[in-house]
This record gives C-alpha cells, sequence and structure tokens, in this order.
C-alpha cells in the first residue's frame, strides 16, 4: 500500500499526486514510469514519475483524468492509500553533454519532458523549451519549466495566453536562429509526427516519448506494440524513448484508434475477464486489436 501525501489540482482534469514510495524513489530515473493499481484485481494505468524524492521516498505522479481509473485516483484523498505501484519501468531517457537541445511538449506530455529537460540542463546543456496546450487553462508545469529549462516558449492553440499557435511553429522559428544539436518531444502523435516532419531534412537527432495503450508495462500482452525502424517494438519495455525518425506514425495512430473503438464495443466485456483472472485476457486483447487494425 502507497500513502497519498500530497495533492494540487494543476488544470482542469489534470492532478499531481505526492505519494510514499521509497523503493522506487531510490531507483526511478528520467522518462521511466510506475503502473498504478488502485485495487486488487483490477485494471493498472502506466504514468510518468514527474519527480522523485530519494531522502524523503516520494514520487510525484501527474495525470488527466480520461477514464473512470484516472478519475477514481484523481478524487483519492490525502492520506488515502493506493493498492500497488509496480516499478521503476521502462528505460531512462538517454542524457548527456550534447549541446543545445530542445524538449518539446503539448498537453500532458509536459508532465514527461519535465524530468528530462532537469536532466539535460544538468549535464550542461543548453536547454530550450517549448511547451503548448490547447488553452491557458490546460497549460501545465510552466514554472518548472522554467527552471528546469535555460530559455522556454509557451503556445496555446486559440491564443488565450502567450503565443497564438502550435508548438511546431514555434520550434521552426528556433531552428532558424538556433544550430540545435537534439530535439526531445513528448506529447500527441500528430504533434511528435510534425517535429520529426521539420527534423529530418536537418538532421537533427530527434527522440520522442511514446505512450501508447500499456496493460501490464512488462511486455507479456503486447498492446503496446509500436513500428520502428520496420520491427516491432514493446513501448513498455524497448521505450518510452524511441528515435522519431524511425517511427512509424501512421501504423502508431491507427492502433491507437483501435484501442479506443475497442474500449467502447468491449469494455465491459474486457474489464470482467481481467477482474476474473481469465487466462486469455491478454490474448484476447491482442487479437482484437489486430482484428481491429485488419478491419
Amino acid at each position: 500500500m502507497y500513502k497519498i501525501l500530497n495533492k494540487q489540482i494543476l488544470a482542469s482534469d489534470i492532478k499531481r499526486l505526492n505519494i510514499l514510495a521509497p523503493e522506487i524513489a531510490v531507483k526511478v530515473q528520467p522518462g521511466q514510469y510506475v503502473v498504478v493499481t488502485l485495487k486488487s484485481g483490477e485494471e493498472g494505468i502506466p504514468l510518468s514519475v514527474v519527480e522523485s524524492d530519494a531522502l524523503k521516498g516520494t514520487i510525484s505522479l501527474i495525470f488527466q483524468e480520461l477514464g473512470s481509473t484516472t478519475k477514481q485516483l484523481g478524487n483519492l484523498p490525502i492520506n488515502d492509500f493506493i493498492y500497488s505501484i509496480l516499478g521503476p519501468l521502462g528505460n531512462s531517457a538517454t542524457i548527456g553533454k550534447v549541446g543545445v537541445v530542445i524538449c518539446i511538449a503539448t498537453g500532458i506530455g509536459a508532465a514527461q519532458i519535465l524530468p528530462i529537460a532537469r536532466a539535460f540542463k544538468k549535464n550542461s546543456n543548453k536547454v530550450i523549451g517549448i511547451i503548448g496546450a490547447k488553452t491557458k487553462r490546460s497549460l501545465m508545469l510552466e514554472p518548472q519549466m522554467r527552471l528546469a529549462c535555460n530559455k522556454i516558449l509557451v503556445t496555446t492553440n486559440d491564443g488565450s495566453y502567450a503565443r497564438r499557435g502550435l508548438a511546431t511553429n514555434m520550434l521552426k522559428e528556433i531552428l532558424i536562429h538556433e544550430k540545435v544539436n537534439l530535439v526531445y518531444a513528448a506529447g500527441s502523435v500528430d504533434m511528435m509526427e510534425g517535429v520529426c516532419q521539420i527534423t529530418q531534412p536537418k538532421q537533427i537527432r530527434t527522440l520522442v516519448y511514446l505512450t501508447p495503450i500499456m496493460m501490464d508495462g512488462i511486455g507479456q500482452c503486447g498492446s503496446c506494440r509500436v513500428r520502428v525502424g520496420g520491427q516491432i517494438r514493446l513501448a513498455c519495455v524497448d521505450g518510452p524513448e524511441f528515435d522519431g525518425h524511425q517511427v512509424d506514425y501512421p501504423d502508431l495512430k491507427i492502433r491507437m484508434n483501435a484501442f479506443e473503438d475497442i474500449g467502447k464495443r468491449f469494455g465491459e466485456q474486457l474489464k470482467t475477464m481481467q477482474q476474473k483472472r481469465e487466462g486469455n485476457f491478454l490474448v484476447r486483447l491482442r487479437n482484437l486489436v489486430d482484428e481491429a487494425i485488419k478491419s
């Protein structure tokens, strides 16, 4: 059981929890994530670790309340307990001294890019941050990103705050004036694809943080398969960081849309199967995804 020490509302449907998890706090590295399970037998949800404090034994998670599980997590009060947190999982971000690094994120991707930006700055890189959101109300972690970066630019789609437009437009502007050694992107698939369309002709190394649907986080279900460099990789164990120029974005979009469709058609059936610990649950899920993609 993991105790919730603090809770913050960052935006209309985005919350932050500080959780006592000493065995994870001493091991987790930037870019890694955990799988949170609220009750025994329920599905787990993968969440990036935004901050950790090894001395206090705490980790911080930021999430958007999209489905029933994240809404339940968001409703838990301070001093309540979470049943299980598995982690740290995934590979840590590739951090080194490379020169000028652009860390670009939209939406909840800001929670994923923040610890990575901090790590690059700590390694004596010049870090330029770009964070974008649809509106001012949905913008998150601007103060933290300002501390983590040497320079930061903010955009909103509707122009309700800072610059109006897309984060990728800001990236284009920076590349005119800066010699950039690395771009690191986290956020929507469309944004990451757009980033790579900009950087690939300029031969700028680009890393992306992929978060397709995950079930177990340890590579058994295969639900987080992505095509990278013509090969099938598992985001949960091979990622979440990948070479952005090698990712098959059309395939990734099809797979993520397939999961949404399956959730609508078979959500209750699959949830019942999982709660009953039926042995063919993961196989059934994988087959449904494959059928949806082929159709």
